[in-house]
C-alpha cells in the first residue's frame, strides 16, 4: 500500500487521481484541493483548445493522446454517479507566420508533426485567402492548418475527471498543504490548514500557479508563476465563413465562440503575479484594430464581456516540469508549469505520473526532457512552436 497525497484537485490532479484509480489504487490516494468550486482556478478559466501544432514531438504526442480521450470522453473516463461531456467539437487550428525564418521554423515543425501522424498542411496567403475569404491576411507569408484539432468545455473536463476518480474511490479534502515534513531524504507528511497531518509514501505537485510554494517547502526552487491571460468576447456586425481557431506567430488570437468571437494576446513580458483586471482598453485600442485589418467583417463589431485565468507559466522555457527526485525528495513528483498547454495534455500527464509511481518511470511516452535537470543546467528547451 502506497499513501499517496495529491497536492491540487485541477486538470493534471485530477487526471492522475483518475489513472491511480483505474490501476487499483484508489484507496490509496487522497487529493488535497482548497477550492471545490474552482472558481479561481485555471482550468475553468481555459478556452478549452486541444491543438496538435507544437514544436516538441513529445508536445504533439501528448496532445494526441488527449485529443483521443476527449473525443471518446464517455468511454475513456468512467466510473463517475454524475456524467460530464466535454462537448467535444472538431474545429481545427490555424497558425501563421512572416518573413524567411518563420517558414522555415513552420516547415520544420510540420514535418515532425506528419511523422507523429497529424493530419497538416501548409498554405501560402493566396491559398489561405481562397479558403477564408472574409481575411486578408495581411502580412502573413503561410500558415499551417491541421484540422483535426478540438474544443472542449474545461470545466465539464475537469469535473469529468474529478467525479470519475471519487466514483472509484479516491478521496478529495477541501483544504490547504501549509507545509510538507521531510526526514532522510524523503517527504513523510503534509500538514493541512486545518492543522491535520496526512502521511505520505509519494507526494504528488500538482498545485498549478501554486507550485512554486509547495516546492519551496522541500527546498526546490521552481521558475513558475502565475501570468495573466486575458480573454475578450465580442460578436460582429457581419459574419464571417466557419473558420478554424487561428494565431499568429506573435501571439494574436481568434476562434468562433458561441454565437460570436474569442480574441486574446498573451503578453509574456508582463511581470508575473495574480492579477485579475481585466483590461478592456487593451480590446478597444489595439485587439480591435489588429483584427480590424485582418477582416474587414471586424470593423463594425460590439463588445460583449471577458474574463482573466492564469496560466502556471514556465519562466524557462514555457514548458511543463515533469519530475522526481533530481533535486528534491525522492519520493516528491513535480508537474507544473504547463504555459497554456494544461488542459490538452491532462490525460497524459496523468497517465505519465501514474507510471512514475507504480514502475518507476513514465512508459508510455518518454518525457525525461521536461525534467528538472535542465532547471539546475539553465539549459531551456528549444521552442520555435506557437506558444499558448
Amino acid at each position: 500500500m502506497k499513501r499517496i497525497v495529491i497536492i491540487g484537485g485541477g486538470i493534471m490532479g485530477s487526471c492522475t487521481a483518475y489513472y491511480l484509480a483505474v490501476a487499483g489504487y484508489a484507496a490509496d490516494v487522497t487529493v488535497v484541493e482548497p477550492d471545490p468550486t474552482y472558481e479561481f482556478a485555471a482550468t475553468p478559466r481555459a478556452v478549452g483548445g486541444v491543438r496538435l501544432q507544437h514544436a516538441l514531438r513529445e508536445n504533439v504526442e501528448m496532445s494526441i493522446y488527449g485529443n483521443a480521450v476527449y473525443s471518446d470522453f464517455a468511454n475513456q473516463v468512467t466510473g463517475g454517479k454524475v456524467t460530464f461531456d466535454p462537448n467535444y467539437r472538431r474545429i481545427g487550428y490555424l497558425y501563421t507566420v512572416h518573413g524567411a525564418a518563420g517558414l522555415a521554423s513552420l516547415e520544420a515543425n510540420v514535418r515532425m508533426q506528419q511523422s507523429c501522424g497529424v493530419e497538416v498542411a501548409i498554405h501560402d496567403r493566396d491559398a489561405l485567402r481562397a479558403r477564408y475569404p472574409s481575411f486578408t491576411f495581411a502580412g502573413v507569408d503561410a500558415g499551417a492548418l491541421s484540422p483535426g484539432d478540438g474544443q472542449i468545455d474545461p470545466y465539464a473536463a475537469l469535473m469529468g475527471f474529478r467525479r470519475a476518480a471519487e466514483g472509484r474511490g479516491v478521496t478529495y479534502v477541501k483544504d490547504k498543504v501549509v507545509d510538507l515534513s521531510v526526514a532522510d531524504g524523503l517527504v513523510t507528511s503534509a500538514t493541512l490548514e486545518s492543522g491535520g497531518k496526512l502521511p505520505a509514501d509519494i507526494v504528488l505537485n500538482a498545485a498549478n500557479c501554486w507550485s512554486a510554494e509547495i516546492c519551496a517547502m522541500v527546498g526546490m526552487k521552481l521558475p513558475v508563476e502565475p501570468m495573466r491571460r486575458q480573454q475578450f468576447y465580442f460578436r460582429a456586425q457581419d459574419e464571417t465563413e466557419p473558420i478554424p481557431a487561428m494565431r499568429d506567430m506573435d501571439g494574436l488570437a481568434i476562434r468562433r465562440h458561441q454565437q460570436g468571437y474569442l480574441s486574446g494576446l498573451t503578453n509574456f513580458n508582463e511581470t508575473g503575479g495574480f492579477n485579475w483586471e481585466l483590461q478592456t482598453d487593451v480590446f478597444e485600442e489595439m485587439l480591435w484594430p489588429m483584427h480590424a485589418r485582418q477582416c474587414p467583417a471586424f470593423e463594425t463589431i460590439k463588445y460583449q464581456s471577458g474574463w482573466v485565468g492564469h496560466y502556471d507559466m514556465c519562466r524557462l522555457d514555457g514548458n511543463m516540469i515533469l519530475d522526481r527526485g533530481t533535486a528534491g525528495p525522492d519520493n516528491f513528483i513535480v508537474a507544473a508549469g504547463f504555459s497554456g498547454h494544461g488542459l490538452q495534455h491532462g490525460p497524459a500527464v496523468g497517465r505519465a505520473v501514474t507510471e512514475m509511481i507504480l514502475e518507476g518511470r513514465s512508459t508510455s511516452l518518454d518525457l525525461s526532457r521536461f525534467s528538472y535537470q535542465r532547471v539546475l543546467d539553465n539549459r531551456p528547451l528549444p521552442d520555435d512552436g506557437p506558444k499558448a
